[in-house]
């Protein structure tokens, strides 16, 4: 009798969890807008010129100055865990459709952050040139 019922207690907590863990259709839309969003680029001129319109919103975006930069990666965030704001860490990679320019948007704040993912729609409407 005692065996069933732990295994009752386990079978709701996993239940539970499982539910903590979905996302929420609103969540999930503004992720699927992201994805069809990515910033491209194909040529060198075009590359450059959304690159540096990325470096500007990313400066714009975060609360912290650019840590590193390099020509595939900009990183304006902490490696302190004692910061609190928004970090903002910016990537450039190949692909076979060309060179997609991809933004991580990180919440320092144990008291919550704006909405993450409307901040990387913005970034991807921005250097969208939208």
């Amino acid at each position: 009798m005692q065996h069933s019922f732990i295994k009752t207690l386990l079978g709701f907590a996993l239940l539970g969890l499982a539910a903590a863990c979905t996302i929420s259709p609103e969540i999930q839309a503004k992720m699927d807008a992201y994805d069809r969003s990515i910033p491209r680029c194909s040529g060198a001129a075009e590359c450059e010129e959304k690159w540096q319109v990325a470096r500007d919103w990313a400066l714009a975006n975060s609360n912290f100055p650019i840590l590193t930069e390099s020509e595939d990666r900009i990183m304006a965030s902490s490696t302190l865990i004692s910061m609190r704001g928004i970090g903002v860490v910016v990537t450039r990679e190949a692909s076979d459709s060309g060179i997609a320019i991809l933004v991580d948007v990180e919440c320092f704040s144990a008291y919550g952050c704006p909405d993450l993912w409307d901040l990387k729609l913005d970034f991807n409407r921005v250097v969208n040139g939208g």
